[in-house]
């Protein structure tokens, strides 16, 4: 591995005793990591993470005292500067890109063994971003997901954009109306329209694909369409 700096420091964060141990054993015999500790919750972590700077930490999950995300995000506040590699169970795949979204550089499942985190610690030192197979292809539906209700956002008119953003912010249709000055009727059409565009069937699923595009931090429109 070239590095401008051949030592990379590591901490390595897991409830599982064992696992700690086992983690430790390999570094032990890989020159290019220092093992800047071990942690066995998230808020010893945090502490550990502030005190010595590591460049890459490994995260067993789950921790006994905070959620991934919740861990990830922390993590980043303290030192954004660090690549944070997850661990986990088959059947977290959702919890895990939730995680990632937050800011870890990449995910694994517990099969791997303490050999081929050491490996997984490296490639993240060089920029890589290990993913399962499991995790990447979720990662590829959510974001064809994505770039399809994006599609669809752009799709809708101004009008029809500006309704569905003040229903977001918690407007009823007269107040929509009185607010961009249309009837009632035109409303409900923009809205019936901005239904069928979307691929919703309710007002609550419009608004939760609204807040999900980020719709509602746009500024409305004046004028018709």
């Amino acid at each position: 591995m070239n590095c401008k700096n051949p030592n990379i420091r590591l901490l390595f964060v897991s409830q599982d005793r064992d696992a700690r141990a086992r983690i430790a054993s390999a570094i032990s015999a890989e020159s290019q990591v220092l093992f800047a500790e071990s942690a066995e919750s998230g808020r010893e972590a945090l502490a550990r993470l502030a005190a010595r700077r590591p460049e890459v930490l490994l995260v067993g999950l789950p921790l006994p005292d905070m959620t991934g995300v919740e861990f990830v995000r922390a993590a980043k506040r303290v030192l954004a500067s660090c690549q944070i590699l997850l661990i986990a169970a088959a059947g977290t795949e959702e919890a895990l890109i939730a995680a990632i979204e937050a800011g870890a550089a990449g995910c694994v499942l517990e099969a791997c063994d303490a050999n081929e985190l050491v490996g997984h610690a490296l490639k993240l030192r060089a920029g890589g971003s290990p993913l399962s197979p499991l995790v990447a292809r979720k990662l590829v539906e959510r974001l064809h997901g994505r770039t399809l209700a994006h599609a669809a956002a752009a799709a809708l008119t101004a009008r029809e954009s500006d309704v569905v953003c003040l229903l977001a912010s918690g407007l009823g249709y007269s107040q929509i109306g009185d607010k961009l000055g249309v009837s009632l009727n035109t409303v409900g059409s923009h809205i019936k329209n901005a239904y069928r565009k979307l691929d919703v069937h309710s007002a609550t699923a419009a608004v939760m694909r609204a807040v999900e595009l980020q719709m509602p931090d746009r500024a409305w429109r004046h004028g018709d369409s």
